[in-house]
C-alpha cells in the first residue's frame, strides 16, 4: 500500500499494529506451478508467432514505430490479451536503454536492429529480444553477435536447480570480459518473469540466492558500443531440477540479414 494508506489506516486502528510484510510475496511467487508455466509457454510462443509474420516484411526505410507497430498488432491478433510492455526497437543500440521509445527514424542498409518485446497471455508477461541487421552485415558486427550468442550460450548452460543466482551471471559475463567487452556489458544477464515483467529472481553481477525447479528467468546479455551500435539476445528458460534449463522462445539466434 502507499505511505499515505499506511498512515490512514494506522491512524484509525487504535491498539493494533501493523507489521511489514517484507518481499515474502515476491518471494511466494518466484516458483510457478504447472498451470503458471503452461500460460507463460504460450505467451511466449505468441510472441515468436508475431515474430515470424513481421520478419519477412522488415527493411531499409522501415521507421522504428512501424516495425514495433506490426509487432504489437500480430501478438494481439494471434491471442495475447495485450502486450507485455511497451515494444522496443531501437536501431544502433549503444546502451541497455529501459524505457526508449521506438522513434520515425527510418531503418537504414547496415543497421543493426533491436527488437525487445512479449506478449501477455491471462496475466503472465513473454521477454525477448533479437537483433537483426538490415541489407548486410559488417565484419564487426558479425563479431559482437557471435560473442553475446556465445555469452547466452554459457549463461543458459548454466541455468540448473542449486545454482547460485551470480554464478549464472559470471558465466557469461566471463566471455564477454574475455574478449576485451567488459566495459560494453553493464546490466544484469536476466530477472524473473510472471504476473511481472520484472521479478524475483534478479541474475546479476553478485547476486544470491540459489535458483530451484519451475523458476522462469530471462538470460540476456548485450554488447553496446559507443558510436557505433549493439546487440542483445534474450530468451525466457524455466530452470528444471536437472543440469538443463527448458527454454521456451524458439527464435532462431542466429543472426538473420534482411
Amino acid at each position: 500500500m502507499t505511505v499515505d494508506r499506511h498512515g490512514e489506516l494506522a491512524a484509525r486502528l487504535e491498539g493494533v499494529a501493523t507489521v511489514p510484510f517484507g518481499p515474502k510475496i515476491e518471494a511466494l511467487r518466484i516458483v510457478k506451478d504447472a498451470t503458471e508455466l503452461e500460460k507463460l509457454q504460450v505467451a511466449c510462443r505468441l510472441s515468436d508467432a508475431a515474430l515470424a509474420q513481421v520478419l519477412p516484411g522488415i527493411k531499409a526505410g522501415d521507421t522504428e514505430r512501424t516495425v514495433a507497430f506490426r509487432l504489437d498488432a500480430q501478438m494481439i491478433a494471434l491471442g495475447a490479451e495485450r502486450t507485455a510492455f511497451d515494444t522496443i526497437v531501437r536501431q544502433r543500440a549503444e546502451r541497455r536503454d529501459p524505457a526508449p521509445r521506438p522513434t520515425d527514424r527510418p531503418l537504414q542498409r547496415g543497421d543493426l536492429v533491436t527488437m525487445d518485446f512479449g506478449a501477455r497471455y491471462e496475466g503472465y508477461h513473454a521477454d525477448m529480444t533479437r537483433t537483426v541487421a538490415i541489407g548486410t552485415v559488417a565484419e564487426w558486427q558479425r563479431d559482437i553477435y557471435e560473442l553475446v550468442a556465445l555469452a547466452q550460450q554459457a549463461g543458459i548452460a548454466a541455468l540448473s536447480g542449486g545454482v547460485e543466482a551470480g554464478a549464472v551471471d559470471a558465466a557469461a559475463r566471463d566471455v564477454i570480459e574475455a574478449a576485451g567487452h567488459s566495459a560494453h556489458f553493464q546490466h544484469g544477464l536476466g530477472h524473473g518473469v510472471g504476473l511481472e515483467i520484472h521479478e524475483a529472481p534478479m541474475l546479476g553481477y553478485g547476486r544470491t540466492g540459489k535458483l530451484s525447479d519451475r523458476v522462469p528467468v530471462t538470460v540476456e546479455p548485450g554488447v553496446y558500443l559507443p558510436g557505433l551500435g549493439g546487440v542483445r539476445i534474450e530468451d525466457v528458460l524455466v530452470v528444471t531440477a536437472g543440469d538443463r534449463a527448458r527454454i521456451l522462445t524458439s527464435t532462431t539466434r542466429e543472426l538473420l540479414v534482411l
